[in-house]
């Protein structure tokens, strides 16, 4: 099933708005082993956009677009879409009977007619429920070139995006996948995806077979599908076997999903004393449902007054070895499980960049301690990249070493 997606909106383009729809769709279906065939960046213009669902109609069975699905004049994808695939606009009276209802409820009448555009949808197309927004989504079926098109439009805003993605579009493409092809995946922790690859490779080769990787700061997601269940099943436990307890159980894809079974599955609770991170770890963690269960809080520390007054560090180490300092990062840990009352803890002090290095202390310097009961690790890193890389692959690293200590206890 090869899948494309093309984003509007001119502001993509300009760089004042980040397009965090790709990196949310991409995840997304690389979830459901699929790994986007190409992707289209295309401003509020409409033969920019009818050029780009051409071009990527010639090289996929499934188009998504994210934008472009209001009621103001510059939401065209809707229009390119049916001039594209040859298909005629109609008002969907439910849709329209729905906004309708909406707008009055919210005592305006005035611009009704505009807001009902959003109820003019291309046939052969199924309304996506928006439970945040006004704009449905669609899904949409056509022809083009003697092949079959699906385009599946969202909307813009990351809010209404998301749950229309999660719940209907991965769901419908699942199944479409699913007909004739049977996916199994598994997470390698902190590897690189070269390195996995070539241990992989050797076990399904010359076999009816299709594996895709997906490399992240976490790790490398592995998928492996063909449409022998059985022969997938079998090289899939013969794969994750080369990998040891660095591949997360359960069929896990996250890193913090799988720190949280382990701390569920000891019965521990966590913290975090963060620095150069500003609170990323504790977020990563925070992200999934329930978290409070296992998550007492975090201390975001930059300032040495904040390490030193809350965190316990002495001022002799902040004074003779500085923030930045193996001593530094394991007081900030010793002195978040003490305050927190945990179990366990991640603690981290570095530069992140761009400025603030030196020769002896350059950017992208990071110690980062993690403590599991009595038991304390503290390591040196050095990452490269720019500020935000930086700072991700600190949060990463700092996950990676704590469930290495979570796994020996």
């Amino acid at each position: 099933m090869r899948v494309s997606v093309i984003c509007t909106g001119t502001e993509l383009l300009k760089g004042t708005t980040v397009n965090t729809n790709l990196a949310v769709i991409g995840d997304a279906l690389s979830c459901i082993g699929i790994v986007l065939s190409a992707a289209f960046n295309c401003g509020d213009d409409l033969e920019a956009l009818k050029k780009a669902l051409v071009t990527a109609a010639a090289d996929s069975d499934i188009i998504i677009t994210s934008g472009g699905l209001g009621p103001t004049k510059d939401d065209l994808t809707k229009t390119a879409i049916c001039e594209v695939l040859g298909l005629k606009m109609h008002r969907d009276q439910s849709i329209s009977a729905n906004l309708a209802a909406y707008w009055q409820g919210k005592g305006r009448s005035s611009g009704l007619d505009e807001q009902l555009l959003q109820a003019d949808v291309p046939e052969n197309s199924e309304a996506l429920n928006n439970i945040v927004g006004t704009a449905p989504g669609l899904w949409v079926s056509g022809r083009l070139d003697d092949r079959d098109i699906i385009v599946a439009a969202l909307p813009g805003p990351p809010a209404e995006l998301i749950p229309m993605l999660n719940n209907q579009v991965v769901p419908k493409i699942r199944a479409l996948c699913s007909a004739d092809t049977f996916t199994r995946s598994f997470m390698v922790a902190g590897a690189a995806e070269l390195l996995v690859q070539q241990e992989i490779e050797p076990v399904v080769a010359s076999e009816p077979l299709e594996t895709a990787y997906c490399a992240s700061v976490e790790g490398v997601r592995v998928f492996i599908s063909g449409s022998d269940k059985k022969l997938v099943d079998e090289k899939y436990t013969t794969a994750k076997k080369l990998f040891g307890n660095k591949v997360l159980i359960d069929d896990l894809l996250s890193l913090p999903q799988d720190i949280s079974r382990l701390l569920r599955q000891r019965g521990m609770t966590f913290g975090t004393a963060e620095s150069c991170t500003g609170g990323m770890i504790g977020a990563a963690l925070t992200d999934l449902p329930g978290s409070s269960d296992i998550f007492m809080g975090g201390i975001i520390s930059y300032a040495n007054e904040i390490k030193h007054h809350l965190l316990g560090v002495s001022q002799e180490i902040l004074d003779s070895k500085g923030a930045v300092s193996r001593e530094c990062a394991e007081a900030m840990v010793r002195g978040a499980t003490r305050v927190l009352g945990t179990d366990t803890a991640v603690a981290v002090t570095g530069i992140a960049g761009p400025g603030g290095g030196t020769d002896l202390k350059p950017v992208g310097l990071v110690f980062i301690a993690t403590k599991v009961n009595d038991q304390v690790l503290v390591t040196e890193n050095h990452f490269k990249g720019d500020r935000a890389a930086v700072r991700k692959r600190t949060c990463a690293a700092a996950l990676l070493q704590l469930r290495e200590l979570l796994l020996e206890k």
